[in-house]
């Protein structure tokens, strides 16, 4: 009865420094969502700036996205779309906390993206000779 109680006692305590020496992390957390029609958007890239382990994610159906356990050294969350401009959110100054909300991030339309383009098409067709 000792020994299975020593063993597991080591377990615990093996645990306990192991995640201890990690240092701390945090996580962050909004929704992205159009400027100008307020509506959420799917399959944004949200990811940390110039990280090498190229930590990212998209945006749900809903506009809403989660990083999980990044780094205590995080700065910038680059946050992108086809169509619209870059958004670079600063979270330096929330490193301190386990979670941070960046609440709603706003992501306006590109100008280029703005204009229209008006597209002609034209088919030359041929009559096929029955045969």
């Amino acid at each position: 009865m000792k020994t299975p109680l020593f063993l597991l006692s080591l377990l615990m305590l093996m645990s306990l420094i192991s995640t201890a020496g990690q240092g701390q992390t945090s996580n962050v957390y909004g929704k992205v969502v159009d400027k100008e029609t307020q509506k959420p958007l799917y399959g944004v890239s949200v990811c940390i700036k110039d990280h090498p382990d190229g930590i990212g994610t998209i945006t749900n159906e809903k506009g809403e996205f989660r990083l999980w356990n990044l780094p205590a050294d995080t700065v910038d969350i680059i946050i992108r779309c086809d169509g619209y401009e870059e958004v670079i959110a600063d979270v330096q100054s929330l490193n301190n906390q386990t979670n941070n909300d960046l609440s709603v991030v706003y992501l306006e339309v590109t100008a280029e993206h703005d204009k229209q383009a008006n597209v002609k098409m034209s088919s030359n067709t041929r009559k096929q000779k029955q045969k």
